[in-house]
């Protein structure tokens, strides 16, 4: 008797694995959309935590104090705990993902003796990578949200119509953040700050770490095209390479951009509230 009924899944088919790693990929994309939010045991959901945010952040404002008062604090909690939901379905999809992929071409080398043939990878192969990049920015996205959720909430505070003590706050907060930190200004302000910029920093951190990963992926396929017996399987490898590579630009322009603004937030912060997030 083998622990849990492993060892059929192990020595499953490559269909039958394949078949049960697309489905384990639907259900996580519906858990993504679906699973955050049911952890509302407050008030607070994705329905109201705008405005939600824009009442707690104006009572905060006024407070004098870098402590959230209680409606704030339940809304930056909310937005923690969604994020962290959100960021753990995006690492299991990229996971399931990954190990998809991995079947597909198996899949495909072994019914073309070893070569890959256009017709069975492409199609596929566009798919998997769609959704790979998908759980990647998805990932991503919602660690640097877990991480500083607070900032992560302020892109809600100019999308909500017409409010005066909003308009209000948001005209104290440009006016402070013009001499910042020289002149007087709320302990509210330097929470922003700082969040801010740990915000940016996240996101710079792992956009380093995912840019050397798609470098080192770069080199270890640009090896194996090397070594690639046919001429098709070579093709579809240095396209890889080059694929690899851009991305790996693209992502190191991210990176020091966002270091750039964790560094210089708050002048960053201040580009934020003039219309330059």
């Amino acid at each position: 008797m083998n622990s849990l009924g492993l060892l059929p899944r192990l020595t499953a088919t490559p269909r039958r694995q394949a078949g049960a790693l697309t489905a384990l990929t639907g259900a996580l994309l519906v858990a993504f959309f679906i699973a955050p939010n049911a952890l509302a045991r407050s008030s607070v959901n994705t329905g109201n935590v705008g405005d939600t945010f824009r009442r707690g952040m104006v009572a905060y404002w006024g407070s004098g104090r870098e402590g959230f008062p209680g409606q704030l604090d339940a809304t930056v909690s909310f937005w923690f705990r969604f994020h962290v939901v959100k960021a753990g379905v995006s690492a299991l999809l990229l996971a399931t993902v990954v190990a998809l992929g991995v079947v597909l071409w198996r899949q495909a080398r072994q019914r073309t003796g070893g070569r890959v043939g256009r017709l069975s990878v492409v199609a596929p192969g566009a798919v998997v990578t769609l959704l790979g990049l998908f759980a990647l920015v998805a990932l991503v996205a919602n660690v640097q949200g877990a991480t500083a959720p607070f900032a992560s909430l302020l892109p809600m505070l100019t999308g909500g119509g017409t409010d005066r003590a909003l308009d209000g706050t948001l005209t104290d907060v440009r006016r402070q953040l013009a001499d910042y930190p020289a002149g007087q200004h709320s302990p509210a302000l330097t929470v922003m700050v700082n969040d801010f910029a740990v915000y940016h920093a996240v996101l710079a951190a792992m956009a380093a770490l995912v840019a050397l990963a798609a470098a080192v992926g770069c080199v270890l396929l640009w090896r194996r095209s090397r070594a690639a017996a046919d001429a098709r399987s070579k093709r579809t490898m240095t396209f890889g390479v080059a694929a690899g590579a851009a991305m790996t630009l693209i992502v190191l322009v991210i990176a020091f951009a966002n270091a750039s603004s964790a560094a210089h937030s708050p002048q960053a912060l201040a580009d934020f509230f003039a219309g330059g997030w």
